[in-house]
């Protein structure tokens, strides 16, 4: 398996389908930005997101930790649904943003919170049992 495939298949179980194709697509294009998207798929997912040492939940968490901190609500949103497709719960998420709140302050952590109220919202995930007990958003 080359790393591009392996990459597109980390891709695939943590975003699904429709992110691993957008995202295999533009690593193999011609276009504007495909040696970065390529990069991602090559090295980030092939090469880090595989790596022994921790786990996908372990490493969601650190990534939405370094997104908090850089305050990339983007960034953040889709890091937030991977951990939660990585079998994290929205509590355990929360427990990130109480975490990080003495370290980045509360501007970055009102900027993630919005992020994370529209995840929540765009998956349905608003409920008690969500809360303490959602796993995955596949």
């Amino acid at each position: 398996m080359t790393n591009r495939e392996a990459g597109i298949n980390v891709v695939r179980e943590m975003m699904g389908d429709q992110a691993a194709a957008k995202l295999s697509a533009s690593a193999d294009s011609n276009t504007f930005g495909a040696p970065i998207a390529a990069y991602a798929v090559d090295q980030v997912f092939a090469d880090i997101w595989t790596r022994p040492g921790l786990d996908r939940r372990s490493r969601s968490l650190v990534s939405m930790s370094v997104m908090i901190a850089m305050r990339q609500p983007h960034e953040f949103a889709i890091h937030m649904g991977t951990g939660l497709n990585n079998g994290l719960t929205l509590k355990e998420i929360e427990e990130v943003l109480i975490q990080a709140l003495p370290y980045v302050g509360y501007p970055a952590i009102a900027t993630a919170l919005a992020a994370a109220a529209k995840v929540i919202k765009e998956h349905g995930l608003d409920s008690d049992e969500s809360y303490t007990g959602h796993r995955g958003l596949l």
